[in-house]
């Protein structure tokens, strides 16, 4: 036999060990049945031929780790991944239930917290808290202040001022240097 032969042998024989590989990978994840089973098959297969099932067993996947963790940051991180996905109006509704529950939120705005709108004329450059703050106990923005935003489609959009922080949108708390917490972007009734 020639050396090309041989070569083309090779790689055809190599060819299906890849093919075989990338489904036993497949049939390994399918078995587990866990978010982290089909996130392995993805990076080490992320254009085989069973990469779109894996990707569509993530979401339902994640839904129920988040249903299940019955927390705050569990819908967020759900939130964040899955920003369009199946179960976003019932967990936007769940943290919802769950902040406007919680006896140790205010919704009535303390003289260092104000009201801001769009339409200001007087708009300076606002601090919009995003993904770093989802899920997350509140952060410092300065001056003593605090927030933590809940849901990544609506961050929580402020200005803040000398002694006050002017508030603008968003779903989340605002926490002043005085400890008190603000329940904002939410109507609970």
């Amino acid at each position: 036999m020639t050396m090309l032969r041989w070569i083309a042998i090779i790689m055809i024989f190599l060819g299906f060990i890849g093919c075989s590989t990338t489904k036993i990978d497949w049939e390994m994840a399918h078995g587990v049945n866990t978010i982290q089973a089909y996130q392995e098959f993805l990076k080490k297969h992320p254009d085989s031929e069973f990469s779109e099932q894996a990707r569509a067993k993530l979401e339902p996947l994640s839904y129920q780790k988040a249903i299940d963790s019955g927390t705050l940051n569990g819908y967020a991180a759900y939130l964040m991944e899955y920003p369009q996905g199946a179960h976003v109006g019932e967990l936007r509704a769940k943290i919802e239930g769950i902040r406007c529950q919680d006896q140790n939120l205010t919704t009535k705005f303390p003289s260092w917290l104000r009201k801001g709108k769009h339409s200001d004329p007087e708009v300076r450059p606002r601090w919009f808290l995003g993904e770093s703050y989802i899920g997350v106990e509140p952060s410092s923005i300065g001056r003593g202040f605090k927030a933590a935003g809940d849901d990544p489609a609506f961050p929580i959009e402020i200005e803040l001022g000398p002694s006050y922080v002017v508030y603008y949108g968003g779903r989340g708390i605002i926490v002043g240097s005085d400890g008190v917490n603000v329940l904002v972007g939410y109507d609970c009734k």
